[in-house]
């Protein structure tokens, strides 16, 4: 019961007040405990992260194993871009509850940032095997292909590109303009086919592929970069 109490208290938006500081009858959430959490909620009320996060670890002496203190304190540490400190937390989230999606994201998230990618495809893997969702798999092949892993990055995308919903799911891309540009998944996997047979050295494949994506979203700014740096004269030529 206890656990579920702070699952909403930490996650959930709401702000204590002062009076809900104070104890509600048959209410078993001890003062300090409560008095913690009005802490850590007004520390990120007011962009605190300090005292937010001595705040959790408050919580989290006095309740070792409630996972949604540690998802808290992880994705607290992400915000803040201490991505080994919110890998680490989300790991031990996940040794409390291995099924803990939240946690596999987290952890996934700031090994990638870290550059640690063998810990991040593991994390993302888990994930993906757990919610089916083939964003969380365009994030596997992508790491699949960082990692010259070309046939399992191959196999990814072509569950992506077979799959219906990857036609209506959009990823955004930087542009020139700063704005962004909203690509549809099937063809943001398209593109990277393209950039494995580009990493694979294969400069007349790669610029086939990059042309049959254009056709497909015409105006995809990073795939005309893309291009463009593939097909420009080599230095002294």
């Amino acid at each position: 019961m206890k656990k579920i109490f702070f699952a909403v208290f930490i996650i959930g938006s709401g702000l204590l007040n002062a009076q809900s500081l104070e104890k509600a009858p048959g209410d078993s959430i001890p003062w300090e405990l409560r008095k913690q959490a009005f802490i850590y909620n007004t520390a990120k009320m007011f962009s605190d992260p300090v005292v937010a996060r001595t705040a959790l670890y408050n919580l989290l002496s006095e309740n070792p194993g409630n996972v949604a203190l540690y998802d808290s304190l992880a994705i607290l540490y992400l915000q803040y871009n201490q991505n080994a400190s919110a890998a680490l937390v989300a790991q031990q989230a996940l040794q409390l509850d291995p099924q803990n999606q939240f946690a596999m994201e987290i952890a996934a998230t700031g090994f990638d940032k870290l550059g640690a990618k063998d810990r991040a495809l593991n994390n993302y893997e888990k994930l993906y095997l757990a919610n089916g969702d083939i964003n969380t798999l365009y994030k596997v092949s992508f790491l699949q292909f960082e990692l010259k892993r070309y046939a399992e990055a191959g196999t990814s995308l072509d569950i992506i590109i077979e799959d219906p919903q990857s036609e209506s799911i959009t990823i955004r891309f930087p542009t020139a303009d700063g704005n962004g540009q909203d690509v549809p998944l099937k063809v943001a996997a398209h593109r990277v086919k393209a950039m494995i047979i580009q990493d694979k050295g294969d400069v007349e494949g790669a610029k086939a592929k990059y042309l049959e994506v254009l056709g497909m979203h015409p105006g995809f700014q990073i795939v005309q970069q893309q291009l463009r740096e593939l097909t420009k004269p080599k230095s002294g030529e």
